[in-house]
């Protein structure tokens, strides 16, 4: 699995959750943030962290 299908499978599965959220901006915002950050920081991870030199 890919990053590109994993970021759309993690799409398909939270975003309808948070349109509830999305009713109120500041807290939607927040959990989008958490949501792709985990997403770029295991992206980077995995791309950079995984290497022992």
């Amino acid at each position: 699995m890919s990053a590109a299908s994993g970021i759309i499978f993690i799409d398909m599965f939270v975003r309808p959750l948070l349109r509830f959220s999305f009713k109120f901006y500041f807290v939607g915002f927040i959990l989008l943030f958490i949501v792709y950050g985990f997403i770029a920081y295991k992206a980077l991870k995995s791309a950079y962290l995984s290497e022992n030199y």
